[in-house]
């Protein structure tokens, strides 16, 4: 490795995809490979939080770095990632 890619490595706590993720790298996992995400438009999806967990919604609003978020249900944490 390069002493730029040993320095970001040693800074960087969370796991290696996460880290992949970081550089728009993404690992296939059922074929070990790697490839690299090309973005081709710069349009806005929206995900439909209605369909996931509350536990998955209570993970998102964690990794935005949302505070109240524990005690809310989930149609108010649907309208608090929506926002």
């Amino acid at each position: 490795m390069t002493q730029r890619t040993n320095r970001i490595a040693n800074w960087f706590t969370g796991t290696g995809t996460q880290l992949m993720g970081i550089f728009g790298i993404s690992t296939n996992k059922t074929t070990d490979k790697t490839t690299e995400e090309v973005e081709t438009t710069s349009t806005t999806t929206t995900v439909d939080y209605s369909s996931k967990t509350v536990v998955q919604l209570k993970t998102i609003a964690k990794e935005r770095g949302l505070k109240g978020y524990s005690s809310l249900k989930k149609s108010e944490l649907v309208n608090l990632l929506n926002n």
